[in-house]
């Protein structure tokens, strides 16, 4: 399963810098106790509050929850609906689930967002090849080792000829 790194320390990073600001601001006016957490006032983004889901969903699919993994990521892709690496993720869930027509859609959508997503074609070349489509399955095979040639991944590459071979074709 891809699990991004990008922007995995901006949400811990942005509260311990807004707690150190509270911390240390002294104000010289008297306020009313109330049991409100400090963290209600902290106003996220919308990508933000959408990264927070998609970390939580990765746990869960890290736990095998995929059901509410799933949830997870169809409330970080409302917030933010442009992010390949959680309709991604979202595929894995699915296909763990035998849903393979979700993952397909899925692992679709990522590759539109981001055509050089490897591990999208790899995944949607075996959802392709479960479901009987040889054709696609090779096209996708190919276009996965392509990309991982290209980042130098050479055991996911070998990978993607190791299954291309086995769908009796020459290369």
């Amino acid at each position: 399963m891809l699990i991004s790194p990008h922007r995995s320390w901006l949400f811990p990073t942005l509260l311990i810098a807004v707690l150190l600001s509270v911390g240390n601001s002294q104000e010289s006016y008297a306020k009313p106790y109330t049991q409100q957490s400090s963290l209600e006032h902290i106003a996220l983004s919308r990508e933000d509050r959408s990264q927070i889901l998609f970390s939580t969903g990765i746990q869960k699919a890290l736990n095998g929850d995929y059901v509410h993994a799933i949830q997870d990521y169809d409330q970080a892709l409302q917030l933010a609906p442009s992010n390949s690496e959680v309709y991604y993720n979202r595929g894995v869930a699915y296909f763990s689930i035998n849903r393979p027509q979700n993952a397909l859609q899925d692992f679709s959508q990522a590759i539109a967002l981001q055509p050089n997503m490897a591990e999208a074609y790899g995944n949607r070349g075996l959802i392709r090849q479960t479901l009987g489509d040889r054709q696609g399955a090779i096209s996708d095979y190919q276009q996965a080792k392509q990309l991982f040639q290209q980042k130098g991944n050479r055991p996911a590459a070998e990978q993607m000829e190791h299954w291309i071979d086995q769908q009796g074709t020459p290369q």
